[in-house]
This record gives structure tokens, sequence and C-alpha cells, in this order.
């Protein structure tokens, strides 16, 4: 039976590598400098003449948030990377490594867990916190500001363990700096989402079950009341949000939305069988929970730091939907939300896994059971990950298309709608990114734009590309001074030579780069279809379009021509 045990959870740890190495693989593959909707913020307070570090912006209200830490990242990005999303994306990407890391000490220094416990431990929080079904939070900078408080909440209830352990071995002078870290992690949890004030209570609660003393329970109180205190200071209800009264009153409602939210970050949710996924997913995993509970004892502080992880979780979700249930229960599916789901899902194995691995004899068998579930539900989600791959390619495709038609000067609504629906905002921000040189406007092609063709790229064999364009769209909108018409083409195009979709679409006139596309756009049966933007062609010109082609030297394939009679 160990040789079962340790075999499985060689194969779990490998889930959840592999689950790390696929939301790499997603971060870097849709790239894009673009900001995506609210994280056009960085760059619209710079345009509108503010400092993206004052304390009157830093302190603004986002929504229902105080978005303190997440706009200093956001401030770096601008400041230092020309608000090219890369230290953002970066950033996120580290955050939950780091989170990863935590949980895994915590398991072997709180916990006791080695050998096949621990790398099953280990294996099922990789996967939960990099699982792609959290995609929103991998592929948009702004999204910093979901993965910044569940990290802070779990830093500060293992600091706060860490110094009632200190405090009960008798090392008083190391002990302080614990208490001090928990504070602050609190506090940076508050300061990244509104969900982030949930910590306090928790802490309180969680001096309280260690008995850690009035006056420590007295400083946590005062800290969580001055935080809470300061956040609804001038706090001005966001418009179009629901009433936390009206959401309070219908409690089913409320049932419904928490239900949403953590459900969904199963693989099947919402198809014909939902309902019949929930039982047996309850059923399942509580008859294994009951089971477990009775040996968690055996792991007390890191069974106490998981389950105040879990109570974190499911009340960011309470909060969600007080604030959120007037949009529909549909709207706790969004992907942003399942870095959460997740955590709470992952915390609630580990208990599970602990419980179990050190269960007595008549229940030892459940611990195999249990690893051959958890690879059940990798598997499964494994079926499912190709969907998420497409979902991403989807949103980089939008934004790569939103890059193209900025760099050109296209005010085409419909295009740059999709990375944010308001105009007036483009107007304002557009001028200042191409005088100052950034996101889109610090790209490679950007710098390229009215040199000659050949100056820039190597001419490559016709035969090494093949496509064609299918439909030309006036665009006759005006966008303030940086935005205006021109023509939107459609069309296809792929890389003969190496199988794949160019990295982009040239448009030229009298040889000079005038336009430019994004190619990777879905197009039956695969992913060669290609936008592409220039400015209003004159009675008698003629563009030529051409492939970009990835090699050594980039390379411009010759595509085809478009000429108005």
């Amino acid at each position: 039976m160990q040789r079962i045990n340790s075999a499985l959870s060689y194969l779990i740890l490998l889930g959840g590598a592999l689950t790390v190495a696929l939301a790499l693989y997603i971060v870097i593959t849709t790239y894009s400098s673009l900001p995506y909707w609210d994280g056009w913020t960085q760059i619209e307070v710079a345009a509108n003449g503010r400092s993206p570090l004052s304390p009157a912006w830093l302190w603004e209200q986002h929504n229902e948030h105080r978005l303190v830490i997440p706009k200093l990242f956001l401030a770096v990005d601008l400041l230092f990377f020309r608000a090219r999303q890369a230290f953002l994306l970066t950033s996120i990407f580290v955050i939950q490594l780091m989170h990863l890391m935590l949980l895994s000490w915590s398991m072997r220094a709180l916990g006791g867990w080695k050998g096949t416990l621990w790398r099953a431990g280990t294996g099922v929080a990789a996967f939960c916190l990099f699982c792609p079904t959290q995609s929103e939070n991998l592929t948009w900078g702004f999204q910093v500001c979901f993965v910044l408080p569940p990290f802070f909440a779990t830093l500060s209830f293992v600091a706060l363990l860490l110094y009632g352990r200190e405090t009960r071995q008798g090392e008083a002078a190391r002990a302080p700096r614990f208490l001090l870290l928990s504070i602050l992690a609190a506090f940076g949890a508050a300061y990244s989402l509104a969900a982030g004030s949930l910590v306090w209570p928790l802490l309180v609660a969680e001096a309280a079950f260690l008995r850690l003393g009035r006056r420590i329970l007295c400083m946590l109180s005062a800290a969580g009341a001055i935080s809470i205190g300061l956040y609804a200071w001038h706090y001005a209800k966001p418009e179009g949000h629901g009433s936390p009264l009206a959401a309070l009153s219908d409690p089913l409602g409320m049932l419904e939305y928490c239900e949403a939210y953590f459900m969904s970050a199963w693989p099947y949710y919402g198809t014909p069988g939902h309902l019949l996924l929930w039982i047996v997913v309850a059923v399942f995993f509580l008859a294994l929970l009951a089971a477990a509970l009775p040996s968690i004892g055996r792991f007390r502080p890191f069974a106490a730091q998981l389950g105040l992880t879990v109570m974190y979780c499911v009340a960011t979700s309470l909060i969600t939907a007080m604030g959120r249930l007037n949009f529909g229960v549909t709207q706790a599916t969004v992907s942003r939300y399942q870095t959460v789901a997740l955590l709470g899902w992952s915390c609630l194995g580990l208990l599970m896994l602990g419980g179990l691995s050190l269960a007595g004899e008549r229940m030892r068998f459940l611990f195999p059971v249990a690893q051959l579930s958890v690879l059940a539900v990798f598997a499964i989600g494994a079926s499912r990950a190709e969907y998420q791959v497409l979902i991403t390619r989807g949103h980089a495709f939008a934004q790569r298309a939103a890059s193209a038609a900025l760099v050109t000067g296209m005010a085409d609504r419909e295009t740059l709608g999709q990375v944010y629906p308001e105009k007036e905002m483009f107007a304002k921000t557009v001028p200042y990114m191409r005088t100052n040189r950034l996101s889109a406007f610090s790209d490679r092609l950007a710098s390229m734009m009215g040199k000659p063709l050949n100056s820039t790229f190597r001419p490559a064999d016709p035969s090494e590309c093949s496509g064609a364009l299918e439909k030309v769209f006036p665009v006759s909108e005006t966008y303030g001074d940086g935005l205006g018409p021109g023509l939107r083409v459609v069309g296809w195009a792929k890389d003969n030579k190496r199988n794949r979709i160019p990295s982009a679409i040239v448009v030229t006139l009298d040889d000079k780069i005038v336009g430019l596309g994004a190619a990777g756009r879905w197009r039956p049966p695969g992913f060669d279809g290609f936008v592409a933007f220039s400015p209003e062609l004159a009675p008698q010109a003629e563009e030529k379009f051409y492939a970009i082609l990835d090699g050594a030297t980039p390379s411009a394939c010759y595509l085809a021509r478009l000429y108005l009679k």
C-alpha cells in the first residue's frame, strides 16, 4: 500500500507541475502589450495630467474597491515599463508561485507533512492555484488585484500561527516580527480588493483560537477597526451595483450565487448534468472529508490555516454576492472569481488528504482512494484544457487586433470595443500613448510604420505562405485627434513552411508600411483568419498585404493586393 500511495503522490505532483507549465504557456502565448478594460486606468490617469503615484489617485475608489497596492503595480508598469503589461502579467504569475511555495512550506513547517503526503498536497495546491479556468487572471494585467488578496490572507494566517508557536516556545525576541508581518499582510489584503477586509475578523478569531491573550486580541481588533474605518471614509456606493440589504433579503438567490461561484470551478459545470455533478461531488467529497475529520487534529496548526482560508473564500463569495447579485447568478461564474474558488477547493482537498493519510488502520484504504479521485479530477480537467486555451487565444486575438487598429490610427468601434467599450477614453489616451510610445506604440511593428518594407523585413518566397483577402469594411468614425477613418480588411493567411499562422500582417502603399493586422482569428476549420487595417485608399491606389513569418530573420511574404478603381 505504501508503494502505491507513493507512486500516486508522484503522479499528483506531476499533474500540478504540468498545470503550472500550462499556465505559463498561456501567459506567454497570449501576451499583448495593450491594456484590457479596467487596465486602461493606468494610462488614462496619466493622460489626464495626474500622477499615477499621487495619494489622491491611489486612494480613489475603483467600483467598491480601494486598490492602493494594485495601483502601485500599475504605476510601476507605466513609469518603468511603458505600460506594456509584461511586468503585471509576470507579477501575477510570480505571486501565484509565491503562494504555492508558502502553502507547500507551511505543509512541512506547520503540518509536519513529508514524503507522500507532502508531494500529494503540493500537487493539489499547484493544480488549483494555476488551473486555467481562471484565465482572465492569467491574461489580463490589471487582475493583479485578484491574486494579491488570497496570497496576503494566507501569509497573514501563517504569520500569526508562527507568532503563536514562537511565544509558546519562549522565543520572545523572534515572535513580534511574525505579529507585525501578519498585520501588514492583512492591510495588504484589505487595500488590494474589498474582500481583503474579511481577513481582519478571521485574524481576531484565529488569535482567540490560539489563546494569544487579551492584549493581542485588542491589538488585532484595533488594527482591523482602523483599516475598515479608513476604507469606509468617504466611501460612495458604485453606480449600477445592487444594495447589500436587498441581496440579504433574497437568501436563496445568495445561496445560488455562491453555489455557482464555487461549482463553476469544476469541469462540465453548466452542462445538462450539472445538478447530478453537484450531487455527486457534494456526496463523495463530503463523505471523504467526514472520514478525515477525526485525524485533522494531528496536524492542527496547518489544519487551522486551511480552515481559516476556507472561511475567507466562503466569506468572499458571500460579500461578492451581496454586491453583484443584481447582475444575475451567471455573473458568479466569471473566470476571475475562480482564483478564490479554487483556493477554497484546494484547502478542502488538503484537509481531506491530510486527515485520511493519518487515519486509523481501518480507514487507511481511503487515502489511495482520495489520491485516485484527485487524479481523476486532474484527468477531467486536462480534457477541458484545450477549451480553456481556445478561450485565451480568442482573447489574445482581440487584443492584437485592437493594437493593430490603434497603431494604424483606425477608429474601428467593433474592434476597439473588444478591449474597452467607451470611445471617449481612446480619444484621451491614444495621443498620449503615441507621443510617449506607450503600450502598443512601443512595439517593434509600431516603430516600422512609414518605413520601406524591405528595410525592415527580408523578402520571402511567395510559396512560403498562402492566403487571400475576403471582405473590406469601410470605417468612417473619428475619435478625437488620434483615430480616424480607414479600412478594415478580413482574410486568411498561413505560414506554409512552418505550418502555423503568421506572427502579423503588414499593409504597404508604394512599398511603405501604412497599416498593420493581427493573425490568429478563428475561421473554420482553424485559426488562420486575420484582420488588417489601413488608411482610406485613394482612387487608382494599390495596397499590398504581406504575412510576417517568424524565423532567424523575420520575413515578409506577399499575400494579395487591394486596388480601388
